[in-house]
């Protein structure tokens, strides 16, 4: 059994970026690839539009307009206001497209996690609060929607613009190209250093909001038990305790993150201020007309504002990856009590129940809860258990049901040991009234139904005056 966790506790993240995670994802893409393949196509000409641009800048600069060639400035003018007019409609097809996308996506990975949280046995839901298991479901999903469906797509955009505009500006201006990217190991060192704190601060934010939710959970469950032993101020001082703590990572958390985009930022403009000096002076043998060095410019806003953007993906990616790392590591967990290979079908129960020398305890080292246990019931007997609370009444029970597997020994229903058949075959043929009962939203009606969903109402009345 996974170790016992509270809302106290912290649990432990990775210390770097786990590529596998992110290689995982691409799982959820791969339904969608043909959508992704129109969007990607898209993306391409929106990127050959803005790289066309600034050459058609320099053609107006350099030669329509010195030589006041009309004619030719109207056709170019007209050229740009139809790819900008190209790039606004590629624009908005792109974000309605991504997002959907990245819905569909988000939609698919929380059904697989509430999916294979059923499966889960029991000893999962004991070992912690199950406020740290909601949030995996709910919030830690909803956190990866902007990086799944924008950042995650956009980023090859990003990419092929960035090539692109290099290739280009190599084109034009070998020696102005090399000076443009003086101060780019600078940015990389800048990354680098900021994702390092950044993937810390995300990870103590991710335990502090787990945290809490699990300290809420575990409040409102308890609710009634609060107002009986008059603690609601221990509570509200409980509560307060963990949202500070929360908000206190969440503002370390983002203090460091915004030091990406001002740092990428600072580093553009000087890059760009060192292309004038450059251009103007000659420095270094640089010799280029004004409408290149414009173009120049231009190029170099497409080739730094990929990198920004690329930046800024890389911010959400170290975000996300702790969070990343939080649901794979649930769907990661292995059913204990499973279907085992080759199980049978449990034929109609008679109602024999053996316990056969039965030793049983919730971790490997733990303690036995039952130790030889061993009693034989025939059909049609009614057999009560009696003893104090913790004596193992309940265990026997989740035990005949499977809920557990016993240590040693086995447990057997009509000589057929529960291990060996399948599980729908041997809870449907069982009723357990726990000593806690949960009431699902509905009616009673529907409650009643609940194991038996193709009950008559005739069933149903029955069961109820029984």
């Amino acid at each position: 059994m996974a170790q016992r966790n509270t809302f106290r506790e912290d649990e432990e993240l990775e210390e770097s970026i786990n590529l596998h995670d992110i290689v995982r994802v691409g799982k959820y893409l791969k339904p969608y690839i043909s959508r992704i393949v129109r969007i990607l196509a898209v993306v391409v000409s929106m990127s050959c539009i803005v790289v066309s641009v600034p050459y058609l800048t320099k053609i107006m600069i350099d030669d329509a307009i010195p030589n006041k060639d009309l004619g030719k400035l109207a056709m170019l003018a007209g050229g740009l206001f139809c790819l900008i007019v190209i790039y606004e409609l590629a624009l908005r097809y792109r974000t309605v497209a991504i997002t959907r996308v990245g819905q569909l996506m988000l939609k698919d990975m929380r059904r697989d996690l509430f999916t294979h949280i059923q499966t889960l046995p029991f000893s999962y839901f004991d070992s912690r609060p199950h406020g740290k298991i909601l949030i995996r479901v709910v919030n830690y999903v909803n956190t990866l929607s902007d990086t799944l469906s924008s950042g995650l797509i956009n980023v090859f955009s990003d990419i092929f613009t960035f090539f692109v505009t290099l290739i280009v500006m190599f084109a034009i201006d070998w020696q102005l190209a090399l000076w443009s990217l003086v101060l780019f190991p600078v940015l990389i060192i800048w990354v680098r250093v900021l994702q390092y704190f950044q993937r810390k601060a995300y990870q103590v934010l991710s335990n502090k909001q787990s945290n809490l939710n699990a300290f809420i959970h575990e409040s409102i469950a308890g609710v009634k038990t609060t107002q009986t032993f008059a603690r609601e101020k221990e509570q509200f001082d409980t509560f307060q305790q963990q949202q500070d703590d929360v908000r206190t990572a969440w503002m370390a958390a983002k203090h460091i993150e915004f030091l990406m985009w001002p740092g990428v930022q600072t580093i553009s403009v000087m890059t760009i201020a060192f292309i004038y000096f450059v251009g103007i002076t000659g420095f270094g043998g640089v010799s280029v007309t004004t409408g290149m060095l414009i173009a120049f410019v231009g190029y170099a806003n497409n080739f730094w504002n990929p990198v920004i953007n690329i930046g800024n993906f890389y911010n959400q990616l170290v975000t996300c990856s702790a969070y990343l790392e939080r649901i794979f590591e649930t769907l990661d967990v292995k059913p204990e009590i499973a279907n085992k290979p080759g199980a049978t079908e449990l034929p109609a129960i008679q109602g024999k129940v053996d316990f056969n020398d039965v030793v049983f305890r919730y971790e490997d080292d733990g303690r036995n809860i039952l130790n030889l246990v061993d009693f034989h019931v025939t059909p049609g007997k009614t057999i009560a258990l009696v003893g104090p609370t913790g004596a193992g009444k309940t265990t026997i029970v989740s035990l005949l049901s499977r809920f557990y597997d016993v240590s040693e020994g086995s447990v057997t229903i009509d000589g057929h040991d529960v291990r060996d058949v399948t599980l729908e075959s041997l809870r449907r043929q069982m009723g357990v009234m726990l000593q806690d009962t949960f009431i699902f939203s509905g009616n009673v009606r529907d409650n009643i139904r609940y194991g038996k969903l193709d009950a008559t109402d005739e069933e149903i009345e029955a069961a109820a005056k029984a």
